[in-house]
């Protein structure tokens, strides 16, 4: 039941999102480098618009760091966000605590909007992904409102994995 409901995610992420290219709106890291998302330009790339104080954002978090370590290997880079008031200062005692095997960055208001092409007047709910296919452009997107997000994991697996086929 549960591969049929992941395949029936994986289905519908397919209408859900207008493809477009990858924003060059750089992540500013902790350490002062930033990460542009193009830099990883023929791998597929998640990526975690999430807050710190959120309890969903941060059991996807969790289920990321697990993706990651399964997939990585494929060809998979996850990297994060947090939108938090001061988070410059938050993430990395965050991603020291849950033990995060990705880049976890810092982002304004402005580059959040930039990042995941959020509509004016549209206020989501987080935690937000991206699915980035080896070409740079994103090809699925969801808030943390939808139905994606009740079997995120093995929705994400299978999304990463059918990306991960493509030549």
């Amino acid at each position: 039941m549960r591969r049929v409901f992941a395949l029936w995610a994986f289905a519908a992420a397919i209408w859900a999102n207008e493809p477009r290219p990858v924003s060059q709106v750089p992540i500013p890291l902790p350490d002062g480098k930033k990460i542009n998302l193009r830099q990883f330009r023929g791998k597929v790339v998640v990526v975690a618009i999430v807050s710190t104080t959120c309890d969903d954002c941060v059991k996807t978090l969790q289920m990321l760091t697990q993706v990651q370590k399964d997939l990585g290997p494929q060809g998979l880079q996850v990297v994060a966000g947090a939108g938090d008031d001061n988070a410059q200062y938050l993430v990395q005692p965050f991603a020291q605590r849950y033990k995060l095997n990705f880049p976890l960055g810092f982002l304004t208001k402005d580059q959040m909007i930039a990042i995941a092409d959020i509509a004016a007047g549209r206020r989501p709910v987080a935690p937000i992904l991206l699915f980035i296919d080896k070409k740079s452009t994103v090809r699925y997107q969801y808030y943390g409102d939808n139905p994606f997000f009740r079997t995120a994991e093995g929705a994400t697996r299978s999304i990463v994995q059918g990306l991960l086929s493509e030549k």
